[in-house]
């Protein structure tokens, strides 16, 4: 769903640039809500599609299996007939990837934009950006604009357009704030747990943040992560996983003062609304500057392994609680 939101400020400047085209976007449908209201967006295309995701792709995305379900669904999918008897005349996979690719060639598409170097496909395209490991991805989505010989300058920030009344309804639901109070939203899932910094860890952060009478503390994501942190007092922090939408769950995020996150979709929600984050990695990371070069934003601190500076642990509950209190 992070990879959807990072797209949404090419659509924006596809749309400054040619005002009179018609824009769709495919996307699963798990992330079709975070482009509802959206006007730039003439329609959004269900694209199910078995690579590249943490929600239908089941196998490992290089192996055989995966190629294969990949090849039956750009031949011989419903969604894929659809693409194709729509007609575009420019088609973006914006990750790029050989069934990206596959899919827009499939599709009769004939002005095909892909990436180079990254996760192949780019033969099959008419033209590429060249994939740089150390280009902040929501960047490079925007280097499409030049292969189209646009030159207007798009902020390179997440779009959701969010009404007023689910902006309203997230300030009833963080309770009466108080001036001297700030709103601290925690997300401690995430897809892949070696990628997340951990129960525990958010279990003893979340643990010293309620020591601080200054907070308000609100707990968000999925149904599955409503047990990852138990607080024997639930009034001292709302505990709403797997009770929001997920445009609730930007809304909550979007009149917060600081949101804890895993690398996820949280993370990018914050980059939306320019809300200071602290974005805590997992094992899996082995540098922390790669990483904020890549996902990070200008609000957004990252905490991690940094591996070639001799850094060979995660941050700790601790270092974590002194880095929020020093934002705050």
């Amino acid at each position: 769903m992070g990879d959807v939101i990072v797209a949404t400020p090419l659509i924006y400047g596809l749309k400054r640039a040619f005002p009179d085209s018609s824009i769709s976007m495919g996307v699963g449908d798990w992330a079709r809500p975070l482009l509802e209201n959206n006007p730039d967006i003439d329609e959004i295309i269900s694209c199910n599609a078995p690579w590249h995701n943490k929600q239908n792709c089941k196998y490992p995305a290089n192996s055989p299996k995966t190629f294969l379900e990949s090849l039956i669904y750009v031949l011989f999918s419903k969604e894929a007939r659809f693409i194709t008897k729509m007609q575009f005349t420019h088609g973006i996979d914006m990750l790029g990837s050989r069934q990206g690719s596959w899919l827009m060639r499939r599709s009769r598409i004939p002005n095909r934009f892909g990436v180079k170097g990254y996760a192949g496909g780019d033969k099959w395209c008419t033209r590429n950006i060249e994939f740089q490991e150390d280009r902040r991805v929501v960047e490079a989505g925007l280097a499409f604009l030049s292969l189209l010989d646009a030159d207007n300058e798009v902020e390179a920030r997440p779009i959701i357009n969010l009404t007023l009344r689910e902006i309203g309804w997230a300030k009833d639901k963080w309770r009466e704030k108080q001036s001297e109070k700030k709103r601290i939203i925690i997300a401690p899932g995430g897809g892949f747990p070696e990628k997340c910094w951990g129960n525990q860890n958010y279990f003893e952060l979340i643990n010293l943040l309620l020591k601080n009478k200054n907070y308000q503390i609100c707990i968000i994501g999925s149904d599955e992560d409503k047990d990852r942190v138990v607080i024997e007092n639930s009034s001292l922090a709302l505990n709403l996983c797997g009770k929001l939408s997920l445009r609730e769950s930007a809304a909550m995020v979007s009149v917060a003062d600081f949101v804890i996150t895993n690398t996820s979709l949280c993370m990018h929600l914050a980059g939306a609304f320019k809300i200071r984050s602290l974005t805590l990695l997992g094992e899996w990371y082995d540098s922390t500057d790669l990483h904020q070069k890549q996902w990070g934003y200008p609000e957004s601190i990252v905490k991690g392994k940094e591996v070639k500076g001799s850094k060979n642990r995660i941050c700790s509950p601790a270092e974590a609680y002194d880095s929020i209190v020093k934002c705050m």
